[in-house]
């Protein structure tokens, strides 16, 4: 799932490698390279919202299917609890 993400967004991936911290933020850290991209034109702004949208929605998809085996974990081992 995380391929499908990726896809298409291989520009900003290569900007993320240029930014002075490793956990930059790309919204307000000095030498961010997304940002300075946005300003210089060279990545837009609307390509890069849609990044951070299709990340946010595959991140809470994973997160509802883990709670769902984590749910369905629970339901087995009572199943096989004595009583």
């Amino acid at each position: 799932m995380k391929e499908n993400r990726d896809h298409g967004f291989e520009d900003i991936f290569e900007l993320f490698k240029r930014c002075k911290f490793s956990n930059c933020t790309h919204t307000n850290e000095p030498a961010c390279a997304v940002q300075e991209a946005i300003l210089e034109a060279i990545l837009s702004e609307e390509h890069f919202h849609n990044y951070y949208r299709e990340k946010n929605e595959t991140e809470y998809i994973s997160k509802q299917k883990n709670k769902t085996k984590a749910r369905d974990y629970m339901k087995q081992r009572k199943l096989f609890r004595k009583p």
